[in-house]
């Protein structure tokens, strides 16, 4: 089913919402911002096995990108322990989305992982030894499948969205 078939209105939530990490009950980025939330899209879709997927995606046709987001409350630790997982989530979310969108060949293709960087010592100086940008092996992804890949912060992510989007972010109910 194209998307265009699709009443999308019911899959636009908060980042707020989008952000909420149910297990653990913790709100990665709380923002009230309105973006699609591609684990809900993806249900349009008839699978065996549900896919992995990221929590969000954005679609730029100004600038002919579209951005998946994974937002994880998980500490560095376990998220380095799943790493294959979010290698997966990337993929499984380009398959499912030419699935359901079947068109954007021509866009740029971006993912943002967004994670709790609250470091430990050991972390500062591993991170001044590696200086890595990118983590969890998600770097290998860069050129390939995936335009740029951003591990960071919800602070950073804001900050960078806003500054390239011109999106003005709003912790209030809109």
């Amino acid at each position: 089913m194209e998307i265009s078939k699709v009443d999308i209105t019911k899959y636009i939530k908060s980042l707020k919402d989008i952000s909420f990490d149910d297990k653990n009950s913790i709100t990665v980025c709380n923002y009230s911002n309105k973006f699609i939330d591609f684990d809900e899209l993806k249900k349009i879709k008839s699978y065996k096995k549900l896919p992995l997927s990221s929590d969000m995606i954005y679609i730029n046709d100004n600038f002919k990108e579209i951005w998946f987001v994974e937002f994880k409350s998980s500490k560095k630790e376990s998220l380095y322990k799943s790493r294959f997982k979010l290698k997966r989530k990337l993929l499984d979310s380009l398959i499912i989305f030419y699935e359901i969108f079947q068109s954007y060949y021509d866009y740029k293709k971006f993912f943002f992982l967004i994670y709790n960087r609250e470091e430990s010592y050991e972390d500062i100086l591993l991170n001044d030894l590696s200086n890595k940008d990118i983590e969890f092996g998600l770097e290998e992804f860069e050129g390939m499948f995936i335009e740029k890949v951003f591990t960071d912060s919800c602070e950073n992510f804001i900050k960078y969205w806003s500054d390239r989007f011109n999106i003005k972010f709003s912790n209030q109910e809109l």
